[in-house]
């Protein structure tokens, strides 16, 4: 099989095999217990103790000890030991640790300290480590002691200890035990003799296979302010009463938009000539100090720097359309998960914040951190994603509206001159809309050779002389697509190159590939553990016209076929166009998105088999 189209491999790479020997775990956490103390609303302690056995390099990945440290939290103690067959290889202390911030090209107080074990194998190591917090917490520490595939649990357990009366709320595939002790109630969670799961391909959410714990105060103090979660509502008050004080305009900044829209009389125009000013004179920098988290930094601040985080230019962009008459919510978004926790309202699950601008039709969803996303685009972060609009009178928990997979294309026309040595001429024509087009936002501004990797990535063949003739998108205008109510992104690229091993020849023979464009699909093992999914829709779509040779005849030529599956339906065409000397090979492909289950998965290697064996088919060309 060859190489694979970024969105097929999401899709269709090969399941991973299981490490270990037959039976055996990469690693086994012989023991992980975590208590977090609350002592008040705003400061705490967690403890941990741990004890990994490493029976391969596999397993190492579940023994490292990773921990993240801000203004909130600090390691106030870690001490570890390495073992092997029954003596002492190394002892740990804290100076041993490896700490730096987390990101480069962030504003923040972040760290993370890091602490890698190695040892013959196998072997074990034990650590112990307390945490520190002040200031208050939205959430309480996320307990997932297996992270990662092959990996075995004997006992663990997560003990949350809270002063009597105070409210939880919790997400968990685990049942607590709630004990009370005078003036503690304590929340136990145990997980015992757990095998471990197999990573494969398309899997489900990880969290329907591990152990984990997310858990929240229902009432909390964070910086010195006071919030509640019981509710998204609630919530979303919170969120908002952080942007008191903070949204003033600078006068400047209001002549400079009332400039813009001067004139203008639809909102989508003054949207549009908004959100090129953000384009033009912002850019994006993550902030991370302090309550930098939840608390975007002032308008005018924004203003006077050119720079803002998520929340801080949606924010500004909010401020901004306000000045022209435009209503706007600022909303938060988890962009991993297209759901969110059920009745787990805590605002620690989001990662992202945006902004939202109602229409007369549907809303408009706005990224104001890449404004050279298409304006309006609802990008494949957000799009079909739950998330919280902030309004002022509180959070309202929606769901962004998916795209039909109908408008998601990735079409590919090549014309190929090929030669009677095998060399050939390729003249490619690759159109994208929708999700396709993410990894092309930029693509004018990219170099030759950066060009070059994003449209030559899932080809096979060795180019040469390779030039970009023409590009053509919407990225910066409201085009609606035809037959279509969205407005929905698109790119056109038109290139050309040589390539010298188009076909190989064998005496009066040239072989070639039928489609060497091809997009392949891999299912390379015989029995699925988990059930799979297909996230992505669409049509992917190869049209390859060869000219045949002077001197040269077709010998033979695979024949058309239509394959269809529930995952999704494949066909191929094949003609020789006698008088033209011509071959043309019409592929197409249209997946199927859903849950299937894993007793469905002989049927579906048997579908990715069939397409691949069409895509790899042969065409022979003889002398006449």
């Amino acid at each position: 099989m060859r190489r694979l189209l970024a969105f097929v491999t999401a899709l269709f790479v090969s399941l991973s095999v299981m490490h270990g020997e037959e039976g055996k775990a990469d690693a086994v956490i012989l023991t992980h217990d975590a208590v977090f103390t609350m002592n008040s609303m705003s400061s705490g302690t967690y403890k941990v103790h741990a004890k990994v056995l490493v029976n391969n390099k596999h397993g190492l990945g579940a023994a490292a000890f990773i921990v993240y440290t801000d203004t909130f939290k600090s390691l106030s103690s870690f001490s570890g030991r390495v073992e092997a067959g029954g003596k002492t290889l190394r002892k740990v202390k804290m100076s041993d640790l490896t700490t730096a911030l987390v990101a480069e090209g962030m504003v923040s107080d972040a760290f993370v300290s890091v602490f890698e074990p190695t040892g013959p194998y196998p072997f074990t190591f034990e650590y112990e480590y307390e945490l520190a917090y002040k200031k208050g917490f939205v959430s309480f520490p996320v307990f997932m002691p297996v992270t990662s595939a092959e990996t075995a649990v004997e006992n663990a357990s997560y003990v949350l200890a809270v002063p009597s009366g105070t409210p939880v709320q919790y997400s968990s595939r685990i049942t607590p035990l709630k004990e009370s002790s005078g003036s503690v109630d304590h929340y136990i969670w145990e997980v015992k003799d757990f095998a471990g799961y197999v990573s494969e391909s398309m899997m489900p959410d990880i969290r329907e296979f591990v152990p984990y714990v997310y858990s929240s105060p229902v009432a909390f103090e964070y910086f010195g302010t006071q919030g509640s979660q019981e509710s998204w509502k609630e919530s979303g008050l919170w969120l908002y009463s952080l942007q008191k004080n903070i949204g003033a305009v600078p006068e400047e900044l209001r002549t400079k938009v009332l400039g813009l829209v001067a004139g203008l009389d639809d909102d989508k125009e003054k949207i549009k000539a908004i959100y090129d000013f953000l384009r033009e004179n912002t850019r994006y920098v993550s902030i991370q100090l302090g309550i930098g988290g939840f608390k975007p930094f002032p308008v005018e601040t924004v203003y006077k720097t050119g720079f803002g985080d998520c929340k801080a230019l949606s924010l500004y962009m909010q401020a901004m359309l306000s000045i022209a008459g435009i209503r706007s919510d600022y909303f938060i978004v988890d962009t991993r998960k297209a759901d969110l926790m059920k009745d787990f309202h805590s605002v620690g699950q989001m990662n992202h914040a945006m902004l939202c601008v109602p229409m007369d039709t549907d809303s408009l969803w706005i990224e104001c951190t890449n404004p050279r996303y298409p304006l309006g685009y609802r990008h494949g972060a957000v799009a079909g994603h739950q998330v919280v609009l902030v309004k002022e009178d509180g959070g309202e928990l929606v769901r962004v509206k998916p795209y039909p997979d109908s408008l998601s294309v990735r079409a590919e026309t090549i014309n190929v001159t090929l030669n009677s040595d095998g060399s050939a001429s390729c003249k490619g024509h690759r159109r994208l809309t929708l999700d396709n087009v993410e990894s092309y936002i930029g693509f004018r501004s990219m170099d030759s050779k950066a060009q070059f990797r994003v449209i030559m990535s899932d080809n096979s063949l060795n180019p040469s002389d390779f030039n970009i003739t023409s590009v053509e998108d919407n990225f910066n205008d409201w085009i609606q697509l035809e037959d279509s109510e969205e407005y929905v992104p698109e790119i056109k690229i038109d290139y050309s190159y040589e390539v010298s091993d188009y076909g190989k020849v064998s005496g009066d023979r040239v072989f070639m590939d039928l489609n060497p464009f091809a997009k392949s699909l891999i299912a390379s093992r015989s029995a699925r553990v988990n059930d799979f999914v297909i996230r992505s829709g669409g049509m992917l779509s190869d049209k390859v016209i060869v000219a045949v040779p002077e001197g040269y005849k077709l010998e033979s030529i695979p024949s058309s076929e239509r394959i269809e599956s529930p995952f999704g339906v494949f066909v191929s065409n094949v003609t020789y166009d006698d008088a033209s000397s011509q071959i043309m090979i019409d592929q197409t492909i249209r997946l199927n998105v859903g849950r299937y289950s894993k007793d469905m998965y002989s049927d579906y290697r048997t579908f990715a088999r069939s397409v691949s064996k069409a895509y790899d088919a042969k065409v022979v060309l003889v002398k006449k």
